[in-house]
């Protein structure tokens, strides 16, 4: 089984999967074996020494791997390897020997039985009845959480887990004791027997207490704010969010909710709680998941589970798959086609300023080398679980994506219903699945205009190897962390901490460029252009257009006026057409240039969305003359900026919204147009709803 485990890196290795995959197979291997072992007169304690010591054998086959694939966790993972198969081997050899003992005919049936029982059923228990994303299981150890997120959460739960496993192992030691001894001495095993059971008993009363389970209840004790609109219940923690800031969420999600059941033609979308979580470390001790978004589709009352930080960017999706959940499996709530379930929802997400699905795909076709046979044969493969899971995660979700948004457009809602519930291609829509992904091919060499950057946004993401691929799977480097913890303290407000913290990633990893770019961008809103100048010099900067950005900020600064403003403009000309805030806060920064206070001003301003109402251009001298075509983009971005602030109607929104899409259609920003438009409906919808939310202050595409 180990050397089995061997080719897929993810496996291949001593860390939690492969544990759970080894505990798998040794309860079954090792009780088989006892029960045969006990049949001959063997002794408990000869087979636990034996059964014990055999799993040295994948300890030390999953060890070996080191010489060519490196493990970059290995002390956590025999964490788990101790805590996962000892434990389970024990359970088998003591459950194998109290069935032998009590003469149970077909004893070794009445133990596959249990083991298949006990694999399956309290995982059902687990994630069907409670709101978490972990399981812990007798057999094979447990699952820790989702397997998107990066780090795994290892929880108390885990530990109190295993102590029951081991209570229960002793349990059918006392069993197998009881049945050994003469009838007339039996009674002295009672008072054990019943303490032991008793014991047993009070570990699963007190299972949410002692980490083994979630409740809805304890999610809802901890992020004690709720607010209800509409179908939408969001609870949130007062200590990190405002009731104005959670308020107003709870409007976005209302309004998401509407618009994808009018989409998909649902009249009663069933009542859906999200729970937004303010940290990831609370986050992963409350459901065993850190990051990763979710749609609790199969419980009873649908839950959403998501941080704070991504609620804008995941929203929409993860209402999506709460609304088609009676479209799925019973009791499931999702398609056997998993490609359909995350491609449905990345189809309604609402425009991002980024380049579309379709526009990505087309571009990945481009690259392949038969276009056509290439993406037809991927997306065949991501319908199934094994192809969509074991492929990268960016192309799943957007050739996905692109395809189900193409059946959506032409065809209605009405045979995807059908075919998300396991209909065939060929009864739902007339023609098999091959036929339909040739000519949603075809519709995606027809698209008329890409913009050229989106060749690098396919590159960068496409090439972001699969949880399958990756050279140190579920683990997080030191510096990642430390740059992930400075994340945290610049969301709780904590500027001075984040600092130190994004100090000690670059000093852990100098080229880490997501640290660099916010190192720099804070220094550089304090005044400290010299700092910033000196720690870019050394590094390479046309890795990344932001360290660029950053290093002309600190050279106008310092008053290098023309340096600064040739780092401008080349930066102006490589910047995507889409991305109208970047292009807009050059062309700013250009403006301000030759006067390092009102450039400092600007800089602030940018940074903080809160005052995007405000106008930036206190001392900013507007005496220059711009480049050609500059002035045009910043009076764009600057609707932007400001759409729905002040004391603007619905319908002056909705006016000046309409007015500045076809601005930017007119200069080929179409997705930018796509953003504005989108988010006009939403400012505008926003506005008659909630009348009294004086200024709404647009300065991303979700807000």
């Amino acid at each position: 089984m180990s050397l089995a485990l061997w080719p897929v890196p993810l496996l291949g290795m001593v860390h939690a999967a492969s544990a759970a995959l080894i505990a798998l197979g040794a309860f079954f291997v090792a009780g088989g074996w006892a029960w045969r072992f006990f049949q001959q007169g063997g002794r408990l304690r000869d087979a636990l020494r034996m059964q014990l010591l055999l799993l040295l054998i994948p300890w030390a086959l999953l060890t070996l791997t080191v010489l060519w694939r490196p493990n970059c966790d290995y002390l956590r993972g025999m964490l788990f390897f101790l805590l996962f198969p000892p434990g389970s081997v024990v359970l088998a050899v003591t459950l194998a020997n109290a069935l032998e003992s009590a003469g149970v005919q077909h004893g070794r049936r009445w133990f596959a039985l249990i083991g298949l029982g006990t694999c399956v059923l309290p995982v059902a228990y687990d994630l069907l009845l409670h709101p978490q994303l972990y399981t812990y299981n007798h057999v094979f150890g447990g699952i820790l959480g989702p397997l998107y997120d990066e780090d795994l959460a290892l929880r108390p739960g885990l530990l109190s887990f295993r102590a029951l496993t081991l209570l229960w192992a002793f349990w059918f030691g006392l069993v197998a004791c009881f049945h050994r001894t003469p009838r007339l001495l039996q009674a002295g095993w009672w008072p054990a027997l019943w303490s032991i059971t008793a014991l047993l008993g009070t570990f699963y009363l007190l299972a949410v207490p002692l980490g083994m389970n979630t409740s809805t209840t304890g999610l809802a004790q901890v992020l004690s704010g709720r607010i209800t609109r509409g179908s939408v219940t969001l609870h949130y923690d007062p200590r990190r969010m405002t009731q104005e800031e959670a308020m107003l969420r709870a409007y976005r999600a209302a309004y998401d909710y509407e618009r994808l059941a009018r989409r998909l033609g649902i009249a009663r979308p069933d009542p859906v709680r999200i729970f937004v979580f303010g940290d990831p470390v609370q986050r992963a001790q409350l459901t065993g998941a850190r990051y990763t978004s979710v749609a609790l589709v199969w419980l009873a009352s649908p839950q959403i589970h998501l941080l704070q930080g991504r609620f804008e960017q995941s929203i929409a999706h993860e209402l999506a798959h709460v609304l088609v959940r009676k479209w799925g499996l019973p009791l499931l709530g999702f398609s056997p086609r998993i490609g359909l379930v995350e491609g449905l929802a990345v189809a309604l997400e609402p425009p991002d300023g980024q380049p579309t699905p379709h526009e990505q795909a087309a571009v990945a076709g481009l690259l392949a080398r038969n276009r056509t046979d290439s993406l037809t044969a991927q997306v065949a493969q991501l319908l199934n679980p094994w192809g969509f899971w074991t492929s990268r995660s960016a192309v799943a979700y957007t050739l996905t994506g692109s395809f189900v948004r193409y059946l959506l457009d032409r065809f209605g809602a009405a045979p995807l219903r059908r075919v998300y519930g396991g209909t065939s291609f060929q009864s739902a829509y007339g023609q098999p699945v091959d036929s339909l992904v040739r000519e949603w091919v075809r519709f995606l060499r027809r698209i008329p205009y890409v913009d050229r950057a989106t060749l690098a946004v396919v590159r960068e993401r496409f090439h972001v190897p699969s949880l399958f691929e990756r050279r140190c799977p579920h683990y997080v480097p030191p510096h990642e962390r430390a740059y992930e913890a400075a994340q945290r303290m610049l969301e709780q407000g904590d500027t001075l901490q984040a600092e130190a913290l994004l100090d000690e990633a670059l000093r852990r990893n100098s080229a880490f460029i997501p640290a660099l770019v916010r190192w720099t961008q804070l220094r550089l809103l304090r005044g400290d252009a010299a700092s910033v100048r000196e720690r870019l010099a050394g590094a390479d900067t046309l890795q990344d257009r932001r360290l660029q950005l950053h290093l002309a900020d600190a050279l106008a600064l310092m008053g290098k006026v023309e340096a600064a403003r040739v780092l401008y403009r080349r930066l102006y000309l490589q910047w995507p057409s889409y991305d109208l805030n970047g292009r807009g806060g050059i062309v700013l920064r250009y403006a301000a240039v030759g006067r390092p206070g009102a450039l400092l001003h600007v800089l602030r301003w940018l940074e903080n969305p809160r005052e995007r109402c405000k106008s930036p251009f206190e001392d900013v001298s507007w005496d220059q003359t711009l480049p050609p075509g500059w002035a045009r983009t910043l009076r764009q971005a600057m609707q932007w900026w400001t759409l729905g602030c002040g004391e603007a109607s619905a319908s002056e929104i909705l006016a000046g919204g309409r007015a500045l899409v076809e601005s930017l259609r007119q200069v080929g920003a179409f997705s930018a147009a796509a953003c504005v438009q989108e988010t006009t409906l939403w400012l505008t919808w926003l506005r008659n709803v909630f009348p009294e939310y004086r200024s709404v202050c647009c300065a991303y595409c979700s807000w």
